[in-house]
């Protein structure tokens, strides 16, 4: 049967149209486009009704706008613009000509049509009642909203935040993957319209009750009221009832507990989180939920595993600080999201999340016998120093420190943060000298920083959709340059050691070469298939080297860009590499919880059969964030998930020490110049600076 979509049709649906393609009772087209045959009605709202449609045997859904209004018809057209442009399993696909408009026979006014992939399965909602309403488990909500904040992700990335999260926007497809309908209501997010929100401007209104935060309920919405909406979605998962079931009107209080037996106390805690009653309560953005979701994950494995029966009779809340857990504490304040680096794509064969590999044997691999020249200097049986020790805690970012990085001589020290600031400091001291605000406001979290060798020049990037990189003069604090916006962001920089090229690795999987002088393009590299975690120079400035969320790592020719050898061996994301000081190891970093080391000296630049693992070091407890190695070659600093620093001799293989201090994962490391101390960033938003003692 075809399906007739005009308003004014006195038979929409006729039997006899299933081959027509023209209406017999309105005279309109039945085949839009040239294309789509409409098949039959699906749902019907106030906003649009959506069908069933057939395109050359492929079942897609018709969504058609019902209402004519301006503001209505711009709504739409955001949503189409949006669908379009995200690519993601959890997202229904939409091609760039998915949006048209349609005029029916002697109808005044166009159609307005959006035609989008059909998901086949039920959504939650319905999920649920089918199975009568029976609560989910902890084990698949952590997995169900880790999915929905990936998704998520993508969403804000683009500067776009959903507003309508429940669980009959929810669908789930046979393989398991949730996928997140219904952008009708998504607004885009702009300074201009930040600004309106902060002095009480209010917004279009849109409410879903028991779901909406009460800043949307007044028009006041903000990215963060995207998570409350997950919070209260996730509460009807785990208990089968609406969240308004649970509202206390006395206390203001949703008492939902005692109807989720199977949660345990810290995921409880990060739920109630989610759904605050203030924005600034809430998570900032939804990279800090999935670091939140790594963190739960790896506790809840290391409980199931109960070492001592005598461990089981300890409460919860004993459980996890017997297992060293992190606290998931913390008013957090507003942040523009993105990036996100650190969940591994799902349903990647070749990559693995942390949950999964820590099911896994813990074994000290080792491919073959260790390249004994790891260092510039001789290389000794023993590494006999002093213990670095906490020297100084810097506070004073209110997100994540994501990158820190250490003058040649010893002098400053450079953070950057989630919380879109950089600061400078003096590295002796402690003392705050500095902090440069042009991310800010362009509402840009800063992801990387760089100095140059001759320590004048400070190089910072932005993983926010449209981040730029800023060329800085590190002694004054100016502003020298910045280069053009990167549309996904930019992940990484790296300064080469002559101080004249700047690589970048960025979110759209592509590594940019540029001149650091002018400013100008010299080359973009193409062969990654996830976004570029890191990036860095050899010591002799011939290779560049960079990791990716696909899971390889590429070694590339700097001086015409030509991809020498890809490096494959990790299962998970390569979230860090770095070259050891005689340039003959690569270090890398992974999602796997490994380190690895690679031969890149002079026979794997001109064989890359010899571009090979000599080193594994034994797993650690966590993603592995960061790597460095000290100057002298010897020892190698890794800062990782578990929120430990471990030190490693590079000769043997074993641990020499390991730094505990940060509260949450350690995102960035830097020896100085003289190997005599560290700084760390963290989740925790501290630097701290360890030194030998």
């Amino acid at each position: 049967m075809s399906y007739c979509i005009n308003p004014n049709c006195p038979k929409q649906a006729d039997p006899l149209h299933a081959t027509n393609r023209i209406c017999r009772h309105c005279g309109s087209q039945l085949v839009l486009q040239g294309r789509y045959r409409v098949i039959r009605l699906l749902a019907e709202g106030g906003f649009a009704k959506t069908y069933e449609i057939d395109e050359r045997g492929e079942r897609k859904v018709l969504k058609v706008l019902q209402l004519t209004e301006p503001k209505a018809i711009s709504l739409f057209k955001k949503e189409a613009e949006l669908l379009s442009r995200l690519k993601h399993q959890g997202i229904p696909k939409v091609e760039p000509d998915g949006y048209f408009t349609f005029t029916p026979k002697n109808h005044r006014q166009p159609l307005h049509c959006l035609v989008m992939e059909k998901i086949n399965g039920p959504n939650l909602e319905e999920w649920l009642y089918a199975r009568d309403n029976k609560p989910i488990t902890q084990e698949q909500a952590l997995d169900w909203l880790q999915q929905l904040a990936e998704i998520l992700h993508k969403v804000h990335q683009l500067k776009f935040f959903h507003r309508d999260i429940k669980p009959a926007n929810i669908m789930l497809r046979p393989n398991g993957q949730i996928v997140l309908i219904d952008f009708g209501s998504a607004r885009e997010v702009t300074s201009t319209y930040l600004a309106k929100m902060g002095v009480g401007q209010k917004g279009t209104v849109v409410a879903s009750k028991g779901y909406t935060p009460p800043e949307q309920d007044s028009g006041h919405t903000l990215p963060q009221s995207d998570f409350f909406a997950i919070g209260r979605t996730f509460v009807h998962l785990l208990t089968g009832k609406h969240p308004l079931d649970f509202y206390d009107v006395s206390t203001d209080k949703l008492h939902w507990r005692e109807s989720a037996p199977q949660v345990s106390e810290p995921f409880a805690d990060f739920i109630d989180e989610l759904m605050a009653r203030l924005p600034g309560q809430r998570p900032p953005n939804t990279e800090v939920i999935l670091q939140r979701l790594a963190e739960l994950k790896n506790s809840s494995l290391q409980l199931a595993k109960s070492p001592t029966p005598g461990f089981q009779k300890f409460s919860i809340k004993e459980k996890w600080l017997t297992m060293g857990a992190l606290a998931l504490v913390g008013c957090l304040g507003v942040g523009q999201v993105v990036i996100y680096g650190y969940f591994i794509p799902r349903f990647n064969p070749n990559l693995d999340s942390d949950t999964k590999i820590m099911s896994l044997p813990l074994p000290v691999e080792e491919k073959k016998p260790f390249n004994n020249n790891l260092s510039a200097q001789p290389a000794q049986t023993t590494v006999s120093e002093k213990k670095f020790k906490l020297a100084k805690t810097l506070s004073g970012h209110s997100l994540d420190v994501r990158s820190v990085a250490i003058s040649p001589d010893n002098r400053i020290l450079v953070s950057g943060s989630f919380d879109t600031t950089i600061k400078i400091w003096d590295f002796n001291s402690g003392e705050l000298l500095l902090t440069l605000k042009e991310h800010l406001k362009a509402e840009e979290l800063v992801s990387a920083v760089a100095i140059a060798g001759d320590g004048k020049i400070l190089v910072s990037g932005s993983n926010s959709y449209g981040g730029t990189i800023k060329v800085w003069n590190l002694q004054t604090g100016e502003l020298l340059y910045s280069l053009p916006k990167n549309i996904e962001g930019v992940a990484s920089v790296a300064i080469s050691p002559d101080g004249k090229a700047l690589a970048s690795g960025n979110e759209d999987a592509t590594v940019k070469l540029w001149d650091l002088a002018s400013g100008s393009l010299q080359a973009t590299l193409f062969g990654h298939t996830g976004s570029v975690r890191s990036v860095a120079f050899s010591p002799d400035g011939a290779l560049l080297a960079s990791g990716s969320e696909d899971g390889t790592i590429k070694l590339w020719n700097r001086n015409d860009g030509s991809l020498l050898a890809t490096l494959s061996g990790h299962s998970g994301i390569v979230y860090t590499v770095a070259f050891s000081p005689d340039g003959n190891t690569l270090a890398s970093g992974s999602g796997d919880r490994t380190i690895k080391l690679w031969n890149v000296g002079k026979d794997c630049r001109t064989n890359k059969r010899q571009c090979s693992i000599v080193r594994i070091l034994p797993r650690q407890t966590g993603s592995v964030y960061s790597v460095a190695f000290r100057p002298d070659g010897q020892v190698l600093a890794s800062g990782s998930l578990s929120g430990k620093i471990t030190l490693w001799n590079l000769k043997s293989g074993e641990i020499l020490q390991t730094l505990s201090g940060h509260s949450r994962w350690v995102e960035s490391i830097a020896f100085s110049a003289d190997g005599n101390a560290i700084a760390s960033g963290s989740g925790d938003s501290t630097i701290k600076i360890w030194r030998q003692k």
